[in-house]
């Protein structure tokens, strides 16, 4: 079930929303999914009041737990998300993520909409069935690829669309519960800043890790590109992933 819907802290006393919307202009927030970690950053950034609307393949499984977090939070079908966000979290699973681009390529490109990516298909829980395809599947295939920003950025090849890499190493009971700790990030620009400012504005500390080629060095896990922020080590000693 949803995390907001199970019986836990965060939906059992609910948090007194603080309205920082002013300082975040015409953000609209998309989550695509309604999985625990979907539903954690559903959850989350409704506090701080921005609009947030969570698109699911079951339009009434979005609307329910919409209603279940309330505040300005609305749901509905994955394309009325695309529609009305512009930064969107991509809480599905990464074997749907190439599916999802396929589907709403054609209310997606032009339109400057910015993406989170946060699977973590190179950690020890991650597979060759899971990742990146290692071989050219279609006319924008760059590869090989060792993270899913890259893979999605080619595949869309939407030069108004950017795309970030962030979250990926929480539990999602950490962000739900805002357990505030260091957050490595990296990927476009645009995507990156607002990543970081919405980080910052809900107390975290986002750790700039540099751009879209640099992502492949934060996927979470013990690979040989793994490239740790000194901060990320500082706080989570050298074990963590």
């Amino acid at each position: 079930r949803p995390y907001c819907c199970m019986g836990s802290t965060a939906s059992r006393t609910k948090e007194p929303t603080v309205d920082m919307s002013s300082d975040f202009g015409d953000l609209v927030i998309g989550v695509a999914g309604t999985g625990m970690m979907a539903s954690a950053h559903a959850f989350r950034h409704s506090q701080i009041g921005i609009p947030v609307f969570i698109g699911s393949r079951d339009a009434a499984k979005g609307q329910k737990l919409a209603a279940s977090i309330g505040g300005k939070c609305e749901g509905g079908t994955q394309g009325e998300m695309i529609e009305k966000a512009n930064f969107i979290i991509l809480g599905i699973p990464s074997k749907a993520l190439i599916s999802f681009i396929d589907t709403h390529r054609n209310a997606i490109i032009g339109k400057g909409k910015m993406f989170v990516d946060l699977s973590v298909t190179f950690s020890r829980f991650g597979s060759p069935a899971v990742q990146p395809p290692t071989q050219s599947d279609g006319p924008n295939w760059r590869g090989p690829y060792f993270d899913y920003v890259n893979y999605m950025k080619d595949r869309l090849n939407d030069p108004t669309a950017t795309f970030v890499k962030a979250w990926h190493n929480l539990y999602y009971k950490s962000i739900a519960k805002n357990k505030v700790q260091p957050v490595e990030c990296a990927g476009d620009a645009a995507a990156k800043a607002v990543a970081m400012k919405i980080l910052t504005a809900e107390g975290w500390e986002p750790l700039d890790c540099g751009g879209i080629e640099d992502v492949p060095k934060v996927e979470t896990g013990f690979h040989p590109r793994r490239w740790r922020h000194p901060r990320h080590i500082e706080y989570n000693g050298p074990n963590h992933p």
